[in-house]
């Protein structure tokens, strides 16, 4: 088989074709599992990988299945490096009180990790030589985060329609195949030319004490956030209060007013995020 996909489910992992017409099975089906993630193929040694949260380890098996073993059997909530070929080596790169670490991806001298416990749920970097000085890249990302992974262009092959001046697109250019792409909004929505994003003319602004984020006021189905989100810790920590320039003339960005419980201070900000100054501190 020169190509399949894995996947998990409750009761294992299995393997199917890549082909849609294909309805055969790629792959003996690998049963045993609890809550299998993070699964992996390794073409050198025809080895799948994968990480079981519910038996807490980390195990590999040949694809025929003529063996399996567990690789790692406790602690599987740190990050950890280990020889790949012979399981030997295995050294402990990050490992803390009160975590909840779900993923973790590797660039340059960099690991990424999602922490659900910190800060209400981060993604945090750190070199791979140690992470005594790691950096939160996003928090208060909640307590649903999970799979992190890096996209570099200089990692990726070939070239399609999106590859040149983002195929014309202001925000999103998805490639649909046969030299076709389209363009799409990770906030705001698609214009008629089919290339630029409109602001909505509403939407519902709220806040979670150090970020504000926005929902639709119609749709409930689509689950891109009319604006960006935003959060600056430099800026505020505890916003208890909201209010819009619902009289504003000026077409475009609309001002919002909103008060910091931390800071003890009124802020003025547009919801393009620019514009943000303090107008009223308590002494």
């Amino acid at each position: 088989v020169d190509s399949f996909l894995l996947y998990s489910i409750h009761e294992g992992i299995r393997g199917i074709a890549l082909d849609p017409n294909d309805n055969s099975e790629a792959l003996m089906p690998i049963t045993g599992t609890l809550f299998a993630v993070g699964v992996d193929f390794h073409a050198g040694n025809d080895t799948v990988y994968w990480t079981d949260m519910g038996l807490n380890r980390i195990s590999r098996a040949k694809r025929d299945q003529t063996w399996r073993e567990d690789v790692i059997t406790t602690g599987i909530n740190k990050i950890e490096r280990i020889n790949l070929e012979t399981g030997e080596s295995r050294e402990i790169v990050l490992s803390a009180a009160n975590v909840d670490l779900f993923s973790v991806a590797v660039f340059g001298p960099y690991i990424y990790w999602s922490d659900r416990a910190h800060s209400n749920g981060s993604i945090r970097r750190a070199f791979k030589t140690g992470t005594n000085e790691a950096a939160t890249m996003r928090s208060g990302l909640g307590v649903n985060l999970k799979d992190v992974t890096v996209f570099n262009r200089d990692r990726e092959k070939g070239t399609n329609p999106c590859a040149r001046s983002n195929g014309g697109c202001q925000q999103l250019c998805f490639h649909l195949g046969s030299g076709r792409r389209t363009c799409s909004c990770a906030h705001g929505r698609l214009a008629d030319d089919g290339f630029a994003c409109e602001r909505y003319e509403g939407y519902l602004l709220f806040s979670e004490r150090t970020i504000l984020k926005s929902i639709h006021l119609s749709d409930e189905n689509d689950l891109n956030s009319p604006v960006q989100p935003m959060e600056n810790p430099a800026f505020f920590k505890n916003i208890v209060a909201l209010a819009f320039d619902y009289s504003q003339s000026k077409s475009g960005t609309n001002r919002i007013f909103f008060s910091d419980a931390h800071y003890g201070n009124i802020q003025l900000i547009n919801d393009d995020w620019t514009g943000r100054y303090i107008i009223a501190e308590s002494k």
